[in-house]
């Protein structure tokens, strides 16, 4: 409830509620704390009037200490405010019983109690501010979960799709499969039908060879029949007798030899071979559907380092842009020295590099052995970072603006947040080309440090934090919608840096601590930091890791936390 002061400051001057309802503007000189009403001295004379109002407890406004706005004393539950036991007003608190009593409760049952409070000198505003804020934030959490819940239907319907998806590579594997086995099967039965084939030209050779045989006995046979002489018809008859018995016999043997002949081909084993192949490639296979509500992440805080000025350092280092490589050795830019940092997993420096730009700013990585720094020197610079951190020039490559945070957008092309520019980010080639983006973005110029962006692989999205005006801006590149994200945990936003499931966590630098946000603009979580001022962020290529670096003047600190 806001609070209504009497100090004689015209600016927190309450009126009369019953004039108000008038159309007249009066100020109230008394509050009735039974009526939960501010009045006039001519309206409160009803009390003196109506004997049901005699006990009603009058304070004077002009003594402070009223902390009821007019305009919420129609929310007030009155029966809150009174001792229901005996129907009057609170004027006590026993701090031992932690209860608030009226004054027949302290004749009847706190007459031996000493730590009594009388109402008048407490101020609840504190502790209602505390109250208040644990609403709010209960609020929010319920807001966050219902807004989860809408999400449902587009994250299953995603999910549909790709089951759909996946149901179509089985069946191409299925097919592949079965094409296999088929042609294998193919090439069995040609070759099988080659030698068959061979075997029964085999014995078709024999059986023509027989035909003719016995076609040129037939033909001697009717040769004497026609010609010959009875006796010589005898002779012929006696002397082919055993002929035409071999050849009747050859016929025969030949017939029920053929009769016998077994074509027969069997594809048994690639059957079976087939099966074992189907079950040894789906037997793991599984088509399911899940939406599990995003969960916000674990910290575990691992190690910090306490940044010290070196021998070769003209300033205290100021980490202002950090990057992870893949084999999770960390690379750090220092703005104040022009120095690039190398450090393994324990946090130990392994080597150090005098960059050649000035006022170096970010660094992102672009492969296993590769960085890229931003600087205010209108450039980008191409390091390579060998595996036993040897560090060297690459290349340069000339800009035409001056860009701050940069992350990869894919292997060719980076987001840049812009400083002094229109756009308030960009897309950058390895080569030095710049384009726009096709989407509508607030018309303003940000200044050095105001400014940071990332992109969000996948979702094809970049978010961008406005540090003067503790917003986050989230762009769906695709339909050019986005998403303004303000909270009470966001104030000075600073760097960001993409997490596990496409979360994104936000330094928040005037809290101390990284906000984590979905990428469809709902803040899960915050988590504290064990620095003051944090402002710089990378997360580790396998989600797994976490550095942060602050702007604390004279307890400069470089941290590092596992994600879970």
């Amino acid at each position: 409830m806001a609070e209504a002061q009497a100090d004689g400051n015209t600016d927190d001057i309450q009126f009369c509620q019953p004039c108000s309802k008038k159309s007249v503007n009066q100020a109230a000189d008394i509050f009735c704390t039974t009526c939960r009403e501010f009045q006039c001295e001519d309206c409160s004379n009803i009390h003196t009037i109506y004997a049901f109002m005699s006990d009603h407890k009058i304070v004077s406004v002009a003594d402070g200490h009223i902390h009821v706005s007019s305009t919420d004393c129609d929310d007030i539950d009155v029966n809150v405010l009174r001792c229901t036991k005996h129907n009057k007003d609170f004027e006590f608190y026993c701090q031992k019983d932690e209860v608030l009593f009226c004054s027949k409760c302290a004749v009847t049952s706190h007459k031996k109690c000493v730590n009594i409070v009388d109402l008048e000198s407490m101020d609840g505003r504190s502790g209602c501010d505390k109250l208040k804020n644990k609403l709010v934030a209960a609020i929010n959490s319920t807001n966050q979960v219902t807004e989860l819940l809408d999400d449902a239907d587009t994250r299953l319907s995603d999910d549909i799709c790709a089951l759909s998806d996946k149901l179509k590579d089985m069946k191409a594997r299925f097919i592949q499969l079965f094409d296999d086995v088929a042609n294998e099967i193919l090439t069995h039965a040609s070759i099988y039908r080659k030698s068959t084939k061979e075997d029964l030209a085999k014995k078709k050779v024999k059986c023509e060879t027989q035909i003719q045989s016995t076609k040129k006995t037939v033909k001697t046979l009717d040769s004497i029949m026609s010609t010959g002489t009875p006796a010589e018809q005898f002779i012929t008859e006696r002397t082919m007798l055993d002929d035409v018995h071999n050849a009747v016999k050859d016929a025969t043997s030949i017939h029920e030899e053929l009769s016998r002949i077994d074509i027969h081909c069997s594809f048994d084993d690639q059957v079976k071979k087939f099966k074992s192949k189907l079950q040894s490639e789906f037997n793991s296979e599984s088509l399911n559907i899940s939406y599990n509500l995003p969960k916000p992440s674990k910290f575990e805080f691992v190690r910090s380092l306490e940044l010290q000025k070196t021998s070769d350092d003209s300033k205290e280092p100021m980490f202002t842009g950090l990057s992870f490589l893949p084999d999770g050795r960390l690379v750090a830019v220092d703005n104040y020295n022009n120095k690039c940092l190398i450090y393994d997993v324990n946090l130990n420096v392994k080597n150090s590099y005098k960059l050649p730009c000035s006022y170096p700013v970010c660094v992102a990585t672009v492969s296993d052995d590769e960085v890229v720094v931003t600087s205010g020197s209108y450039r980008l610079d191409f390091l390579n970072v060998s595996k036993t951190n040897a560090i060297s020039l690459n290349r340069t490559g000339e800009v035409n603006a001056m860009y701050s945070s940069i992350s990869m957008m894919n292997n060719e092309h980076f987001v840049v947040s812009t400083v002094d520019h229109i756009k308030p980010f960009r897309i950058v080639s390895r080569s030095g080309d710049e384009t726009d983006f096709n989407i509508n973005t607030p018309s303003k110029k940000y200044s050095i440090d105001t400014n940071h962006c990332t992109y969000i692989p996948g979702l094809n999205k970049v978010l961008q934090t406005d540090t003067e005006e503790d917003k986050i801006y989230i762009y769906n590149i695709e339909s050019g919608e986005n998403v303004v994200v303000t909270d009470q945990l966001v104030k000075s936003p600073c760097d960001v840096a993409v997490g596990p499931y496409c979360h994104v966590f936000v330094v928040s630098e005037d809290t101390n601590c990284l906000v984590e946000i979905t990428p469809g603009g709902r803040v899960l979580s915050s988590h504290q930091v064990d620095m003051k001022r944090p402002r710089y962020i990378a997360v580790s290529k396998d989600k797994k890791l976490l550095a942060v670096s602050n702007a604390a003047k004279g307890a400069v600190k470089l941290s590092l936390y596992k994600i879970d």
